[in-house]
């Protein structure tokens, strides 16, 4: 995410995006020993600045539980329904059906999980579709990270038009 959005600051012409971090601790690491400093913590985003959230998948068990917080499910309800795009990655897309967002929608989620993410994702409304992407309603989910650059170009696309996309992968993917 970082890195796709990161080449609009690349070329004067091309659109510049900004991206903000946030998590509930001032260092975060990941599963496999990333380490991480969100910009800012959960309590302190203000979500009307934004026009998407990004809820990255994890493990259950090694961090990702926190996603299941109330304070992400308001955050994403209130950039949904102020227009904002949720986008999420592999089990990203369970505290989003958590959050009453996915009553009636497509979306699909990491299938390969010691979890039922499948049941979790249909006890949350949604309707499960076997596709490595899915768009519904402003809100993008996919089955895991072999899609995740696809999704990121996605959204810059619904953000900022297909001439930043075409720009960014000409000058990421050359």
């Amino acid at each position: 995410m970082l890195d796709v959005f990161g080449w609009t600051q690349y070329r004067k012409h091309i659109l510049k995006a900004r991206v903000t971090t946030a998590g509930f601790h001032r260092r975060v690491r990941g599963r496999f020993g990333t380490l991480a400093e969100p910009d800012l913590l959960i309590n302190d985003i203000r979500p009307a600045r934004y026009g998407a959230l990004v809820l990255p998948g994890g493990f259950h068990g090694h961090g990702f539980d926190e996603a299941y917080d109330a304070r992400i499910y308001e955050l994403a309800r209130h950039i949904h329904h102020n227009g904002g795009y949720i986008v999420t990655m592999c089990v990203g897309i369970l505290p989003i059906a958590d959050a009453g967002l996915l009553k009636g929608r497509r979306a699909t989620t990491y299938p390969y999980s010691r979890h039922d993410n499948i049941t979790r994702l249909q006890a949350g409304g949604a309707i499960v579709v076997d596709d490595p992407v899915v768009v519904d309603n402003r809100i993008i989910s996919c089955r895991g990270p072999a899609a995740s650059l696809e999704v990121v170009l996605l959204l810059m696309e619904m953000l900022m038009g297909g001439e930043t996309v075409r720009e960014v992968r000409k000058y990421m993917l050359s």
